[in-house]
This record gives C-alpha cells, sequence and structure tokens, in this order.
C-alpha cells in the first residue's frame, strides 16, 4: 500500500525550492496535502463493516490552511496515486485539479460524499452489501511425475498392435516317455505330432483367432502318406466354421524327410502345377483349399531354390533371409543364431519359410482389420489377386506372386466367393428298389422238366404194355 509523506500536526516545513509554505497536516482519519494553488488529496482506508449495514458516517468539515500568494506560474497536475486495502477492496484516486462543483442531488440522492472528486472533500468508502469474497481455494497439489518410459527401439512388425495368441504345440527340447526305446536325445522323437498340431488348431479357432499362423510342417514321402483325417477336420473347422485365416509355411528343404519337390514338368501341359509328379508331401501346407501356404523369396524377390519347399500348393511369397527378428533369450533382437556347419560352430543368419509365414500373417492381419465384413477364404483371395505374380502367372515355388501389402489393402476387388471350394462328390443317385424275383421262368421251366418226365414215363409204359401184348 502506497502512503503520502507523514508528519507531527505541528510540524511546519519551509522549502527553499517553493516560495510558498508545504504544510502537512495529519488528522486520526487521513492525511491531507495542500499546496500554492489549494489542490487536496483526502484519502480515508477503512474496512468493510462486519455485518454489511453500517451507516455512512456525516463528512467532516475540510480544514484548509491558509495559502500564500505567489507568482509563479502553477505546477502540472500530479501523476496518478493508487492506495491499496490489502484486505478488503482497492480505491484509486486521481489528483488533478478541483473541476467545477457538482449540480446539487436530488432529494432521494446519496450524500455529496458518494461523488466526492477531490474537491476539499473527504473520499468516503462504499459499504457494499453481502458478504465478502471467498478466499480464493488453495492450489491444486502438483500431478506426479510421469513414469520414466524408455525410448523405443525402432522395430515394428507388419502389425504391431495386433494380439498375440501364443500356442506351443511342439518342441525339440522335450520327448515322449519311452519313445521307441531310444535314449539318444538328439535321434529320439520330439513332442508333438499331426495330432497335437490339430488339437492346436482347434484350440486357436475356439479362442476367437482370425488369423492362425503354422511355421511347422510335417513331410513325409508321397508313397506313404499317414492318416490325416483329424488334421484336415481341424483345418476345415477353423477355416469354415470359425472364420479363420490360416496361413502355413511350405516347408524348409534341410528339414528332416523334406525332399525337394520337382518345379515344372513341361511334358504334363494338363497338369501345369505338376500334382502328379509330387514326392514329398508336406502337411499341413498341402490342404491349400483351407490353408495360404507361403514360399520363400530373397531381397530380391528370387525363390530360394534350395530352401523353401516346392510344390502345388504353394499359394504366395514374402522375404525369407536376412531377418531381423525377436530373440527367444531375451527382449531384444537378434540377427544371427549359433548353429553348426560341419563340425564347426558358426554364427548362420536365420531364415526360411517360417519368417515369410509370420510376414504374411502380418498382411493378413491388416487387410482383416481393414475389410472386417470379408470372410476368412476372401480375404485369401485378396492376397492372391494382388500378389506380385511370376513369369508363368503361377509356380511351385511363390505361387501366385510375392505378397504385396499396400496393393493388399487399397486395390479395388472384387469379393469373390465367401466359402472354399467343397471337393465332395455328387451324391449317389439310388435305383428303385427291386420289385423281387420273378419265378415265372422257373415254374416254366420246372413244368416242362415236369411234362417231359409224364412223357417219358408214358412212352415207357407203353412200350412195355406192347412188348407184353407181342410176347403173349
Amino acid at each position: 500500500m502506497t502512503s503520502l509523506p507523514r508528519a507531527h500536526p505541528s510540524q511546519k516545513k519551509n522549502s527553499p525550492d517553493t516560495p510558498g509554505r508545504i504544510n502537512y497536516v495529519s488528522d486520526g482519519d487521513g492525511l491531507q496535502d495542500c499546496d500554492a494553488h489549494g489542490t487536496i488529496v483526502a484519502s480515508i482506508i477503512a474496512a468493510q463493516p462486519a455485518d454489511g449495514k453500517t451507516r455512512l458516517p456525516p463528512p467532516r468539515q475540510t480544514r484548509r490552511p491558509d495559502t500564500v500568494p505567489t507568482s509563479e506560474a502553477p505546477p502540472p497536475p500530479p501523476p496518478t496515486q493508487t492506495q491499496t486495502q490489502t484486505q478488503t477492496q482497492t480505491q484509486t484516486v486521481i489528483i488533478q485539479a478541483p473541476p467545477p462543483p457538482p449540480p446539487p442531488p436530488p432529494p432521494d440522492a446519496p450524500p455529496a460524499a458518494w461523488h466526492s472528486d477531490g474537491g476539499a472533500l473527504r473520499v468516503q468508502p462504499v459499504d457494499f452489501p453481502g458478504p465478502m469474497p471467498a478466499d480464493d481455494p488453495p492450489p491444486p497439489p502438483p500431478p506426479p511425475p510421469a513414469p520414466v518410459i524408455p525410448p523405443p527401439d525402432a522395430y515394428t512388425g507388419i502389425a504391431p498392435d495386433a494380439q498375440i495368441i501364443s500356442i506351443r504345440q511342439s518342441s525339440q527340447a522335450f520327448s515322449p516317455e519311452n519313445s521307441f526305446g531310444n535314449e539318444d536325445p538328439e535321434t529320439r522323437r520330439k513332442a508333438g505330432d499331426i495330432e497335437s498340431m490339430a488339437r492346436a488348431i482347434v484350440h486357436a479357432a475356439n479362442m476367437g483367432a482370425k488369423v492362425i499362423n503354422i511355421s511347422e510342417v510335417s513331410c513325409m514321402s508321397a508313397l506313404d502318406v499317414v492318416d490325416q483325417k483329424a488334421l484336415g477336420a481341424a483345418i476345415r473347422y477353423a477355416a469354415v466354421d470359425k472364420d479363420a485365416v490360416i496361413v502355413a509355411a511350405a516347408g524348409n528343404t534341410s528339414n528332416k524327410d523334406c525332399k525337394q519337390n520337382p518345379i515344372y514338368n513341361p511334358l504334363s501341359p494338363n497338369d501345369p502345377r505338376d500334382w502328379a509328379g509330387v514326392t514329398t508331401v508336406v502337411t499341413p501346407a498341402w490342404f491349400s483349399d483351407y490353408v495360404l501356404t507361403v514360399g520363400a523369396v530373397d531381397a530380391d524377390g528370387n525363390p530360394l531354390t534350395d530352401l523353401s519347399m516346392a510344390g502345388p500348393w504353394v499359394s504366395i511369397a514374402a522375404p525369407g533371409t536376412n531377418i531381423e527378428s525377436l530373440s527367444a533369450r531375451d527382449d531384444g533382437l537378434m540377427n544371427a543364431v549359433e548353429g553348426k556347419e560341419g563340425n564347426d560352430t558358426k554364427l548362420i543368419n536365420p531364415g526360411g519359410t517360417s519368417f515369410s509365414a509370420a510376414i504374411v500373417s502380418g498382411v493378413a492381419a491388416l487387410v482383416r482389420q481393414k475389410y472386417p465384413t470379408l470372410t476368412s477364404h476372401q480375404i485369401i483371395n485378396r492376397l492372391i489377386r494382388t500378389a506380385r505374380p511370376p513369369a508363368r502367372g503361377v509356380d511351385n515355388q511363390i505361387g501366385y506372386g510375392i505378397v504385396d501389402p499396400v496393393a493388399a489393402l487399397t486395390y479395388n476387388l472384387p469379393d469373390g466367393d465367401p466359402r472354399p471350394p467343397e471337393r465332395i462328390a455328387d451324391p449317389l443317385v439310388l435305383p428303385p428298389p427291386h420289385p423281387g424275383r420273378d419265378m415265372s421262368p422257373v415254374w416254366i421251366a420246372l413244368g416242362t422238366i415236369g411234362a417231359v418226365a409224364l412223357l417219358a414215363v408214358a412212352a415207357v409204359g407203353v412200350a412195355a404194355i406192347v412188348r407184353n401184348r407181342r410176347m403173349q
């Protein structure tokens, strides 16, 4: 709060710079500053009554000091000064030359003190009705500091927001108990077979998986195909009944029993996919009516003939070499694994159709998100029709071409058939029931034989009678 100079009531001070006298007069209600021209400022700082109803006190008679004549020009008006009441209100008084007196107020008007303009009138505080304004609420406490989030590793998959359901149906670390009596952990049968794969597919479909990736194969000779009824039924259940897109790896030639199939037979133009020349059956890849089978290519789009299994069931292809992926040992990344080359252990760059199938599964998830009304078979149809085809249009190494995610998400294509073709023979037309055996020929034959026999007997009898008569 700014205050004006104060002095003892009896003190008088003469300034050599001012021809007249400057008197400081202090009383109990305020401070008056009078100069040679009679400019007066009077102020009172008073608290608002607690009940808000106390009447205004009458204005007091202002005391004026004696003026001293002077011949100097009047000084300029002083600047505006502000007096602030820190507990209640703020009032501003402008010091200026005395204006003409106000007109007399009407009978019901407020007292003259309410129109104080500094002209020898005391500034009266105004008693505003109502309670005092409430104090400002204390500021809210500062929010707790945000947790420190480590920076991202700049690694993003094909469909980073997809929810992953991991189901392990096979393992190289476990083996069935008493497996063929073989105690060698390197050669004995490992855990996982076609039956466990079928159960895993059904389990994933029942959990609501809309894209099922199977980066696992089982190879067998085409001359000795094992029973796969359970696996085929599980695949059809997931693809048709549960509307899941099933993406399977074509298989790697490095796996046991996976011998490469012929790629093309020019001597069989009527069999462009060379089904008749298949030597190795790869399951579940060969269920091509319900499964999208993925082969592997290199970074330049060339088929990996020495790595990726060929076959008439291959539908599409994706990169399968120079892979950087998640590590199986920790939360980091990896681009090499320990492997054996002969008797030496060295770092090997991971690759194969398992990674290719995972890439296509991610694209299938994006397409399902973009086109939620398409069925699983229509999703497979869109991926195949938007792939980048090989020179012949389709072959046994990369199928209908290399997957193109942008085209699969943006091309305007017809939806196609909602369900895969059902390869079931036409129903048999049963002949009408047989009316029964016609015994007429039998009876005719028997009658004829009987008649002949009777005739023979009669002839014999007649001959005997004739012979007897001759003898007599």
